[in-house]
């Protein structure tokens, strides 16, 4: 009775060990047969990787974008699709995509010529670039005028770049003076010897007042007026007449003819 448990036991093992013998050798003859661990093909050339892929029946498929590596070659394999080692399995036929290194990257100060000041401070954030300094100096070109370091230099991730850029020149300021009961051919040569222009002159009609006075102006007196502000004034005339932005009165209009209605 003993005798034969021992040997239906024995029998059983004999069985497990031929199935599982079994499943493994068809396991590695149908699945791990037809796959290859993943090679890693960093840092190979293209040649050496074209080999290689070749000898495994993998295709290898070279993309054009290129990644910037401060050790991998230029021209040699920086990046692959599929994670290389034993951990990875690759089948025959399958393609493995990869791109190549551009070397490291080198970051040089770009030229900003005629550039405004904003897109200059978005093309350093752009470089990995950061803005130390931004100083104006007044003249009539626009935009950024110089850098330091200057344009191509070669410089380092987020180094520092001082800007130089032109800001328009301000104009000469003034307190409006009391022009009223002035004669214009007076005033006005004072008030262009000082950069101020009267663009608009307007003749009206005043008693009592001599002609070419002025009764009224523009900007009012103690106003803050620049070299940029255009000055206006209305002069007394006998007579009302058109004006012109010279300042030359037209001949004086006559009255309209009265209208009756029947």
């Amino acid at each position: 009775m003993k005798r034969g448990c021992l040997a239906n036991l024995l029998f059983g093992g004999l069985l497990l060990v031929v199935f599982g013998g079994s499943t493994y050798f068809w396991f590695t003859f149908f699945v791990k047969g037809r796959s290859l661990p993943t090679p890693n093909l960093i840092g190979r050339s293209v040649a050496e990787a074209r080999a290689l892929t070749q000898d495994l029946g993998v295709d290898l498929q070279v993309d054009e974008h290129r990644r910037n590596h401060d050790k991998v070659p230029v021209g040699h394999i920086v990046w692959q699709n599929r994670t290389p080692g034993a951990a990875s399995f690759i089948k025959r036929g399958s393609t493995v995509r990869v791109e190549l290194s551009d070397g490291p990257l080198v970051l040089r100060v770009p030229d900003f010529a005629g550039v405004s000041s904003g897109t200059g401070m978005l093309r350093l954030g752009q470089l990995n670039l950061k803005l130390l300094y931004q100083a104006y100096v007044p003249t009539e070109a626009g935009g950024i005028l110089a850098a330091d370091p200057p344009k191509e230099t070669v410089v380092g991730p987020q180094s520092p770049v001082s800007l130089l850029v032109a800001a328009p020149r301000q104009p000469v300021q003034y307190v409006m003076p009391d022009l009223i009961d002035q004669p214009l051919d007076q005033v006005r040569p004072a008030l262009e010897a000082r950069g101020l222009r009267v663009e608009t002159v307007k003749f009206e009609a005043y008693p009592g007042i001599a002609d070419g006075t002025i009764i009224r102006q523009y900007p009012l007196r103690g106003a803050p007026v620049s070299t940029r502000d255009p000055l206006s004034v209305v002069v007394s005339r006998q007579e009302e007449v058109g004006f012109t932005n010279s300042g030359v009165p037209n001949e004086p209009v006559p009255p309209a003819p009265a209208v009756t209605t029947q």
